[in-house]
Order: structure tokens, then C-alpha cells, then sequence
């Protein structure tokens, strides 16, 4: 059997219910939701019973002897602060890569400027080449660590 597509959001009552006058189903749409409303219910649950002690245990983003009004709250605040913790430790890991590799590219620059000078700034190349020669060997130790 061949269903269109408008045909897979119709409305289907699957469960009738009749009260007097008034007509509640449970829908196709309705279902759906029930798990949902099943772990809602359970995190109410576990946030109401022992005080709250079971669920400040239980998770990492509560700190403990929290009122139960402002919960949900702080809970959404530290999912917050954690997501964006991540995000500026990647920032900072590209901003310290960047830094290393532009520091190196630079020394290059200034050793082979040096190196094509005549004079003592021919001697005087070792010492930023010898620069470049520590920031890569400390970067090849990072890499195969």
C-alpha cells in the first residue's frame, strides 16, 4: 500500500475518548510525545523525592542543596557554561596553534634574511635558526606524544 506524502501527517485518532460533550483521541502525533512525557515525569520524580538528593547525586550539573524552584534553572545555566567552556578551549587551541606556527614562520624569515646578509649576520643567523629548530622539535615532540 502506497501512501502520498500529505498522507504520512493526517491526523489519525487512535485511541477515542468520549466525556459527555467533550472529544479527546490520542493521535498518531500524541503517541509520540508519550516517551517524552514519560522521562519529564521521571525527572520530576527524581528531583522531588529524598529533597532533591537523589538527583543532585545523580547529575553533575546541580550543585548540592539547591532549592527546587530554581533547578531547572542552574541546570540549564551549567549545560550553558559547559557547551561554551569547549567552545573557547577550541578557540584558545587554534589561537595557541596559530601563534606557534606564525612565531616559527617568522624566525624562518628573519634566519634566511640573516643568512643572505654579508658580515656577522652571517654568524648571527644561527641564533634564530637554532629558535626554529627548538619550536619544531618541541612541536614534533607534542605530535608523537
Amino acid at each position: 500500500m502506497t501512501y502520498s506524502p500529505p498522507e504520512q501527517f493526517a491526523i489519525i485518532p487512535l485511541i477515542p475518548i468520549h466525556i459527555g460533550n467533550l472529544y479527546l483521541s490520542f493521535i498518531n502525533s500524541s503517541l509520540s510525545m508519550l516517551p517524552t512525557l514519560g522521562l519529564i515525569l521521571l525527572l520530576v520524580h527524581l528531583v522531588t523525592s529524598n529533597g532533591g538528593h537523589l538527583i543532585s547525586n545523580a547529575c553533575p550539573f546541580l550543585p548540592p542543596r539547591v532549592p527546587l524552584l530554581l533547578a531547572p534553572f542552574l541546570v540549564l545555566l551549567e549545560v550553558i557554561s559547559y557547551c561554551f567552556c569547549a567552545l573557547s578551549l577550541g578557540i584558545c587551541l587554534f589561537a595557541n596553534m596559530m601563534a606557534g606556527h606564525s612565531l616559527v614562520k617568522i624566525s624562518c624569515g628573519f634566519a634566511w634574511t640573516m643568512l643572505s646578509m654579508r658580515g656577522i649576520l652571517l654568524l648571527a643567523h644561527l641564533v634564530p635558526l637554532s629558535i626554529v629548530f627548538a619550536l619544531t622539535s618541541s612541536k614534533s615532540g607534542v605530535a608523537i606524544s
